[in-house]
C-alpha cells in the first residue's frame, strides 16, 4: 500500500510510509497490523524542513511523496529526532536529492550519523532547549528529551501552531489508513488508542516510564502549548492530544488496577489446567484475572497486561530440568523493562523430572520479585488437592499485592 503525501496543516505535510513486509518490529514485537514510519514537511515563507525520515526500504516511496510536495533539492534543514534505523535509514538517500540540507541533532546523534553512514554533513547541534530555526512565519524549537527511548533524542516544536513532533513518544504499533493520518480522520481510532498504543509503551517505552514523565514535566516547565502530537509512528493527535497524554502518564506511572495476570507456559495443556482454580483465587481476594498464554500471546501483549498489575503468578511446564523457554524469555524482558516491583505466585508442572519451579523460584528471588508462598508443582496432571492448594495461592498473591499497592 502506497500512501500519498498527506496535508496535516497549511504548513506541514505528512511523507512517511506504512511497513508490509516486516513481521516484526526490532526484531522482537509481532506487528500483524503492520506500523507507519512518519515523516514531515514544513514549508515556511523562505525554507523547508524534514522532520524524520524512514527506513531504507521505503525510501524511493518516501522521496516521491516529498517530490510531490517541494523539490528536495530546497530542502534547507532535516530534524533527526531520533537515530535509530526506522527514523534515520533513507538519510543518505534523501541528502542525495537535498545536497544542501543541514541537519539538526544532538551530539550524540552526530556521532551515530557518522558511525551509521560514514558520512560528515553539514550539522547544527542542538545542545539546549533554547535553539531555535525561522523558517519564515514558521519557528521550529528544539528540546531535548533523553532516553526516548535512546539518549539522544528530541522532540520538535512547531510555535506557531503548536505542533509537537516527538518521534517515538507516544507512538503506536499499527500502520495507517491509506491516506489518513490525522485522528479525526480515522473510523476505527480506537483500535490505535488505547489497545495499539499501549502495546508500543509496554515493548518500546517501559524500561524509560520515568523518562516520560520528565518529558511531559519539561513541556510543562517550558510553557509548550500542545495543540497537536506528530509521533513517529501512528496517528497525528488533533482532538486526541489530552488523552494521549494522559495514556502515557498513566502508563509511566504506573497507575495500578485490582488485576492479577496468570503468565504460563505449556507445552501439551496440563500447566493449563490450573487457570481456572487461579482465577477463583484472584477472584476470592476481589482481583480480575488477565490470562497470558505466552505460546500464543505475543511479548509485548504480555508487557502491556503486566505493567499496571501489581501481582503476577507464573506457571512452567518443566523442559530439559529447566523453565519452558517462554516464561525464562518473558522473565528477561521483565528485568530489561525494569518489570520486577511485582508480587509473584509459581505454579507448574513436570513429566518425568522436575526442575521447572526450582529455576524459576531461583530466577524470580534473584530479580528481587516479592515471592508469596511455595511453588504448586505437581506430576502430570493436578489432583483437586492440587487445585486447592493453587487456588488459595493465588488468593494470597493478589490479596498481599493488593495490600503492598495500597490499590
Amino acid at each position: 500500500m502506497k500512501t500519498e503525501p498527506v496535508k496535516v496543516s497549511p504548513s506541514t505535510h505528512w511523507v512517511g510510509a506504512n511497513e508490509t513486509e516486516k513481521r516484526l518490529f526490532e526484531g522482537l514485537w509481532a506487528i500483524p497490523e503492520g506500523i507507519s514510519y512518519n515523516s514531515y514537511i514544513i514549508k515556511g515563507a523562505e525554507k523547508t524542513a524534514l522532520i524524520d525520515s524512514v527506513l531504507g526500504a521505503y525510501q524511493e516511496e518516501h522521496l516521491e511523496k516529498i517530490r510531490k510536495v517541494t523539490d528536495p533539492a530546497d530542502i534547507n534543514y532535516i530534524v533527526v529526532n531520533h537515530m535509530e534505523h526506522d527514523h534515520s535509514e533513507a538519510l543518505p538517500k534523501v541528502l542525495e536529492a537535498a545536497p544542501n540540507a543541514t541537519l539538526i541533532y544532538t551530539p550524540m546523534a552526530h556521532q551515530m550519523y557518522k558511525a551509521f553512514f560514514q558520512h560528515e554533513p553539514k550539522s547544527l547541534i542542538i545542545r539546549n532547549d533554547e535553539t531555535t530555526v525561522d523558517l519564515g512565519g514558521k519557528t521550529l524549537r528544539f528540546i531535548r528529551t533523553p532516553f526516548l527511548h535512546w539518549p539522544e533524542t528530541i522532540c520538535t516544536y512547531l510555535q506557531e501552531e503548536g505542533t509537537l513532533f516527538t518521534c517515538d513518544l507516544f507512538g503506536t504499533f499499527r500502520r495507517l489508513p491509506e491516506n489518513k493520518v490525522i485522528d479525526t480522520d480515522i473510523k476505527e481510532i480506537d483500535k490505535y488508542i488505547p489497545d495499539s498504543s499501549k502495546k508500543y509503551f509496554a515493548g518500546v517505552m517501559t524500561r524509560y516510564r520515568d523518562y516520560v514523565l520528565k518529558a511531559m514535566e519539561k513541556f510543562n516547565q517550558l510553557k509548550i502549548e500542545i495543540k497537536v502530537i506528530a509521533p513517529g509512528h501512528g496517528p497525528i493527535y488533533t482532538a486526541n492530544t489530552k488523552t494521549v497524554m494522559d495514556l502515557w502518564a498513566s502508563y509511566s506511572r504506573p497507575d495500578y488496577s485490582r488485576k492479577t495476570v496468570i503468565a504460563v507456559g505449556s507445552m501439551y495443556g496440563t500447566t493449563l489446567k490450573f487457570i481456572q482454580a487461579l482465577t477463583k483465587g484472584v477472584e476470592d481476594a476481589g482481583g480480575e484475572a488477565v490470562v497470558i498464554d505466552v505460546i500464543n500471546d505475543e511479548p509485548a501483549k504480555a508487557l502491556a497486561a503486566i505493567m499496571d498489575a501489581p501481582a503476577l503468578l507464573i506457571g512452567t511446564a518443566t523442559y530439559e530440568y529447566n523453565m519452558f523457554p517462554q516464561i525464562q524469555h518473558l522473565l528477561y524482558l521483565l528485568q530489561v523493562k525494569n518489570l520486577t516491583n511485582l508480587t509473584v505466585g509459581i505454579f507448574g508442572g513436570y513429566a518425568w523430572g522436575a526442575g521447572g519451579a526450582k529455576h524459576l523460584t531461583e530466577r524470580l528471588d534473584q530479580l528481587g520479585f516479592r515471592r508469596i508462598g511455595e511453588p504448586v508443582e505437581v506430576r502430570g496432571a493436578p489432583t483437586q488437592e492440587d487445585l486447592e492448594r493453587a487456588r488459595s495461592l493465588a488468593k494470597a498473591v493478589t490479596e498481599d499485592a493488593f495490600r503492598e499497592k495500597r490499590i
